[in-house]
Protein backbone atom coordinates (compact mmCIF):
# COMPACT_ATOMS: atom_id res chain seq x y z
CA UNK A 1 0.00 0.00 0.00
CA UNK A 2 1.56 3.18 -1.06
CA UNK A 3 1.91 6.09 1.51
CA UNK A 4 -0.10 9.14 1.77
CA UNK A 5 1.37 12.12 0.50
CA UNK A 6 -0.51 14.03 3.20
CA UNK A 7 1.11 15.05 6.38
CA UNK A 8 -1.14 13.30 8.90
CA UNK A 9 0.68 15.22 11.03
CA UNK A 10 -0.91 18.31 10.30
CA UNK A 11 -4.68 17.14 10.28
CA UNK A 12 -6.67 18.48 13.33
CA UNK A 13 -10.25 17.82 11.72
CA UNK A 14 -11.41 15.08 9.24
CA UNK A 15 -14.77 15.44 6.75
CA UNK A 16 -17.07 12.48 5.69
CA UNK A 17 -19.28 13.98 3.09
CA UNK A 18 -21.92 11.97 1.92
CA UNK A 19 -22.60 13.39 -1.71
CA UNK A 20 -25.90 13.84 -3.41
CA UNK A 21 -26.98 10.11 -6.03
CA UNK A 22 -29.19 9.55 -8.29
CA UNK A 23 -29.23 7.70 -11.79
CA UNK A 24 -26.50 7.79 -13.79
CA UNK A 25 -25.72 7.63 -17.67
CA UNK A 26 -23.37 8.50 -20.24
CA UNK A 27 -23.77 10.73 -24.03
CA UNK A 28 -21.38 10.32 -26.55
CA UNK A 29 -22.45 12.71 -29.69
CA UNK A 30 -19.49 13.56 -32.74
CA UNK A 31 -19.00 17.54 -33.50
CA UNK A 32 -17.89 19.04 -36.44
CA UNK A 33 -16.68 22.47 -34.90
CA UNK A 34 -16.63 24.63 -31.79
CA UNK A 35 -20.49 25.66 -32.28
CA UNK A 36 -21.55 22.58 -32.25
CA UNK A 37 -19.24 21.96 -28.84
CA UNK A 38 -20.80 25.10 -27.31
CA UNK A 39 -24.42 23.89 -28.04
CA UNK A 40 -23.69 20.75 -25.83
CA UNK A 41 -21.88 22.75 -23.00
CA UNK A 42 -25.11 25.06 -22.95
CA UNK A 43 -27.57 21.81 -22.88
CA UNK A 44 -26.34 20.15 -20.25
CA UNK A 45 -25.50 23.46 -18.27
CA UNK A 46 -29.27 24.48 -18.44
CA UNK A 47 -29.91 21.68 -16.31
CA UNK A 48 -27.87 22.02 -14.05
CA UNK A 49 -30.26 22.00 -10.96
CA UNK A 50 -31.50 18.76 -11.80
CA UNK A 51 -28.75 17.34 -13.90
CA UNK A 52 -25.21 17.01 -12.46
CA UNK A 53 -23.26 16.98 -16.17
CA UNK A 54 -18.99 16.27 -16.40
CA UNK A 55 -17.15 16.14 -19.72
CA UNK A 56 -15.43 13.11 -20.38
CA UNK A 57 -14.03 13.79 -23.80
CA UNK A 58 -13.84 17.03 -26.03
CA UNK A 59 -12.99 17.07 -29.67
CA UNK A 60 -14.31 15.23 -32.47
CA UNK A 61 -16.30 13.66 -29.87
CA UNK A 62 -17.84 14.63 -27.28
CA UNK A 63 -19.11 13.25 -23.88
CA UNK A 64 -20.85 13.62 -20.77
CA UNK A 65 -21.32 11.87 -17.72
CA UNK A 66 -24.40 13.02 -16.07
CA UNK A 67 -26.82 11.81 -12.46
CA UNK A 68 -29.75 12.69 -12.51
CA UNK A 69 -31.00 13.84 -9.18
CA UNK A 70 -34.60 12.27 -9.53
CA UNK A 71 -36.12 8.87 -10.51
CA UNK A 72 -37.80 10.22 -13.22
CA UNK A 73 -36.17 9.24 -17.19
CA UNK A 74 -37.80 11.65 -19.13
CA UNK A 75 -35.33 13.85 -19.06
CA UNK A 76 -32.68 11.49 -20.07
CA UNK A 77 -35.05 10.56 -23.02
CA UNK A 78 -36.04 14.76 -23.69
CA UNK A 79 -32.24 15.34 -24.06
CA UNK A 80 -31.55 12.20 -26.09
CA UNK A 81 -34.00 13.09 -28.83
CA UNK A 82 -32.83 17.07 -29.01
CA UNK A 83 -29.50 15.34 -29.66
CA UNK A 84 -30.68 12.92 -32.20
CA UNK A 85 -32.79 15.54 -34.38
CA UNK A 86 -29.52 17.77 -34.03
CA UNK A 87 -26.24 15.57 -34.68
CA UNK A 88 -25.81 12.71 -36.89
CA UNK A 89 -24.04 10.47 -34.36
CA UNK A 90 -25.61 10.44 -30.80
CA UNK A 91 -25.19 7.48 -27.99
CA UNK A 92 -27.00 7.15 -24.45
CA UNK A 93 -25.48 4.79 -21.85
CA UNK A 94 -28.04 4.58 -19.18
CA UNK A 95 -25.12 4.02 -16.50
CA UNK A 96 -21.57 4.88 -16.05
CA UNK A 97 -18.96 1.44 -15.67
CA UNK A 98 -16.24 0.05 -17.12
CA UNK A 99 -17.41 -0.80 -21.07
CA UNK A 100 -19.08 2.86 -21.64
CA UNK A 101 -15.61 4.37 -20.43
CA UNK A 102 -13.37 2.23 -22.57
CA UNK A 103 -15.71 2.74 -25.80
CA UNK A 104 -15.32 6.71 -24.98
CA UNK A 105 -11.17 6.23 -24.59
CA UNK A 106 -11.35 3.85 -28.11
CA UNK A 107 -13.52 5.91 -29.98
CA UNK A 108 -11.30 9.03 -29.00
CA UNK A 109 -8.23 7.86 -30.01
CA UNK A 110 -10.14 6.50 -33.66
CA UNK A 111 -11.40 10.76 -33.69
CA UNK A 112 -8.05 12.04 -32.72
CA UNK A 113 -10.24 13.70 -29.80
CA UNK A 114 -8.72 14.21 -25.98
CA UNK A 115 -9.90 12.06 -22.84
CA UNK A 116 -10.83 14.80 -20.12
CA UNK A 117 -9.28 14.14 -16.63
CA UNK A 118 -11.53 12.15 -14.11
CA UNK A 119 -11.51 10.93 -10.56
CA UNK A 120 -11.19 7.71 -9.59
CA UNK A 121 -11.96 6.23 -6.63
CA UNK A 122 -9.55 5.94 -3.73
CA UNK A 123 -10.39 2.50 -2.75
CA UNK A 124 -10.65 0.64 -5.85
CA UNK A 125 -9.22 2.84 -8.34
CA UNK A 126 -12.16 3.00 -11.15
CA UNK A 127 -12.93 6.04 -12.51
CA UNK A 128 -15.72 7.53 -11.05
CA UNK A 129 -17.08 10.79 -11.92
CA UNK A 130 -19.83 11.43 -9.20
CA UNK A 131 -18.06 9.78 -5.90
CA UNK A 132 -20.42 8.92 -3.26
CA UNK A 133 -18.34 9.82 -0.65
CA UNK A 134 -15.10 12.36 0.40
CA UNK A 135 -13.16 12.62 3.13
CA UNK A 136 -11.99 16.05 3.72
CA UNK A 137 -8.35 16.43 5.89
CA UNK A 138 -8.00 19.63 7.49
CA UNK A 139 -5.74 21.42 9.73
CA UNK A 140 -5.93 23.88 13.34
CA UNK A 141 -7.07 27.04 11.16
CA UNK A 142 -9.56 24.72 9.02
CA UNK A 143 -7.68 25.42 5.94
CA UNK A 144 -8.36 21.76 3.54
CA UNK A 145 -4.91 19.83 3.28
CA UNK A 146 -6.55 16.93 0.96
CA UNK A 147 -9.98 14.92 -0.19
CA UNK A 148 -10.28 11.42 -0.75
CA UNK A 149 -13.12 10.29 -3.00
CA UNK A 150 -14.38 6.90 -2.55
CA UNK A 151 -17.08 5.04 -5.29
CA UNK A 152 -20.47 3.78 -4.18
CA UNK A 153 -19.74 0.01 -4.32
CA UNK A 154 -16.35 0.81 -1.73
CA UNK A 155 -18.79 3.00 0.47
CA UNK A 156 -21.60 0.18 0.82
CA UNK A 157 -18.67 -2.35 1.45
CA UNK A 158 -16.88 0.00 4.44
CA UNK A 159 -20.49 0.90 5.93
CA UNK A 160 -20.48 0.14 9.85
CA UNK A 161 -22.79 0.50 12.48
CA UNK A 162 -21.65 4.26 13.48
CA UNK A 163 -20.09 6.97 11.60
CA UNK A 164 -16.56 6.83 13.42
CA UNK A 165 -16.02 3.27 12.50
CA UNK A 166 -16.98 4.00 8.92
CA UNK A 167 -14.63 6.69 8.97
CA UNK A 168 -12.13 4.20 10.00
CA UNK A 169 -13.46 1.67 7.65
CA UNK A 170 -13.15 3.82 5.00
CA UNK A 171 -9.05 5.53 5.59
CA UNK A 172 -8.12 1.34 6.29
CA UNK A 173 -9.54 0.40 2.74
CA UNK A 174 -7.94 3.33 1.83
CA UNK A 175 -5.18 2.58 -0.96
CA UNK A 176 -2.85 5.41 0.86
CA UNK A 177 -1.62 4.39 4.04
CA UNK A 178 -3.34 6.44 6.78
CA UNK A 179 -2.54 3.71 9.53
CA UNK A 180 -1.30 6.57 11.67
CA UNK A 181 -4.14 8.71 11.31
CA UNK A 182 -6.82 5.31 12.05
CA UNK A 183 -4.39 4.94 15.13
CA UNK A 184 -5.99 8.17 16.23
CA UNK A 185 -8.86 8.82 18.76
CA UNK A 186 -11.59 10.83 16.53
CA UNK A 187 -14.16 12.79 18.88
CA UNK A 188 -17.58 14.01 17.19
CA UNK A 189 -17.83 17.60 16.44
CA UNK A 190 -20.30 19.61 15.14
CA UNK A 191 -21.91 18.34 11.86
CA UNK A 192 -24.54 19.24 9.59
CA UNK A 193 -26.20 17.56 6.87
CA UNK A 194 -23.56 17.60 4.31
CA UNK A 195 -20.92 16.40 6.01
CA UNK A 196 -20.30 14.79 9.38
CA UNK A 197 -17.33 16.00 11.14
CA UNK A 198 -14.14 14.57 13.99
CA UNK A 199 -11.52 16.70 15.54
CA UNK A 200 -8.17 14.35 16.13
CA UNK A 201 -8.01 15.06 20.71
CA UNK A 202 -5.86 17.61 20.82
CA UNK A 203 -3.34 16.09 22.86
CA UNK A 204 -3.18 13.15 20.53
CA UNK A 205 -1.66 15.66 17.52
CA UNK A 206 0.79 16.94 19.72
CA UNK A 207 2.30 13.60 20.05
CA UNK A 208 1.99 12.37 16.68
Amino acid sequence: MARSRLSERSVSQICVEPRPQGLHAVYLVETHNEQEAEILSKLFGDFSSVLQSLQLSKGKLVSYAVQLQNQDQSLLDEIESFLKKNFGFVILHRSFDHMIYDIVRELCKDSGSALSGISKCDICGKPEPFPETAISFLDKENVKLGTRLYCATCTAESARRNNKEFLRALLAADRSDFEMLNRMDFVRNRSSKKRIAFRIKSEQCATM
